[in-house]
């Protein structure tokens, strides 16, 4: 009995072994890191300049928000075009904040797509903008 006890937990074990081995290479096969990130043309000072002058700061204000600071978060793609897709608003204050927010994203021109092992890949990326109205 303490035989057949023992084969069963060497058994168990080792199929879990197995398993997370299989899991594990699996995992990497299917996970690899973006080389080259997506890239707004003319870079980050280029993009910051977009979202200022494309967003309306007086949305939250028309929408009669109170005085205070409203960030919106969104989540976006950028795809294999270049093109931003799938644009999600993630936390949203009000006022109107996050619908201009999503509208600044969508038309935002082409990007530089990322490249994984120098092919163009889709890409994720966060984002956070402020609306102030005082």
């Amino acid at each position: 009995m303490k035989q057949l006890l023992f084969i069963i937990a060497i058994a168990c074990f080792s199929a879990t072994r197995v398993h997370a081995q299989t899991s594990d290479t699996i995992l990497e096969r299917t996970v690899r890191p973006v080389i080259v990130e997506a890239q707004f043309p003319g870079g980050v000072t280029a993009w910051r300049t977009y979202l200022a002058e494309k967003m309306n700061n007086s949305v939250a204000l028309k929408n009669k928000a109170p005085k205070g600071v409203y960030r919106v978060l969104a989540s976006f793609n950028v795809n294999k075009e270049g093109k931003v897709t799938d644009v999600k608003i993630l936390a949203d204050p009000g006022y109107g904040t996050g619908d201009d927010f999503k509208a600044v994203l969508l038309q935002s021109p082409k990007w530089s797509p990322a490249t994984q092992d120098g092919k163009p890949v889709t890409y994720q990326q966060r984002q956070t903008l402020t609306y102030q109205v005082q």
